[in-house]
């Protein structure tokens, strides 16, 4: 991969000073894009993500429509499907966060803000890379992976003391 294009929106209601700034995403996302897989773009190529900061209300929409869960969530992926070689550009697919979901899960969890939103990117990255954590081996795989990735950007494991359900 030789770069990435990254679109970065955020709803009117988000609050600015709640989401990381472009170069933090950006960041981010690179980390999770030297995970080698076979949806990783070619050399050559730019992995291009739009990442979209929304409302509460407008996450609770999507995850109600694409997961049948009319709750808000604090992320959601949406993969696209690969284009052809001949694009300059690998459209990897959309990331949509609630800002607000984030805000309260790391003030729980005792995280940095800008930490959980690191993780949260990579994880994002990782299904649009053809991850998922749907069987337990997978989810093993991916916090496997996620972790890693948060140690190199010198990040604490957000899997440790964490009761699985």
């Amino acid at each position: 991969m030789s770069g990435l294009y990254l679109r970065l929106s955020a709803d009117d209601s988000v609050e600015p000073a709640s989401i990381p700034s472009r170069n933090q995403a950006r960041t981010a996302i690179l980390q999770a894009l030297t995970v080698a897989t076979p949806r990783s773009p070619d050399a050559g190529r730019m992995a291009e993500i739009s990442l979209a900061f929304v409302s509460n209300a407008e996450i609770t929409r999507l995850n109600a429509h694409y997961r049948q869960q009319e709750k808000p969530t604090n992320c959601l992926s949406f993969p696209q499907d690969p284009l052809p070689p001949v694009f300059r550009r690998d459209l990897l697919g959309d990331i949509v966060i609630a800002p607000a979901v984030v805000l309260q899960e790391a003030a729980e969890q005792g995280k940095t803000l800008l930490n959980h939103y690191r993780h949260l990117l990579i994880h994002s990255t990782l299904h649009l890379l053809g991850y998922d954590h749907v069987e337990d081996h997978e989810a093993l795989i991916m916090e496997q992976l996620e972790t890693r990735l948060l140690a190199e950007m010198g990040v604490a494991d957000p899997y440790l003391n964490q009761i699985h359900e």
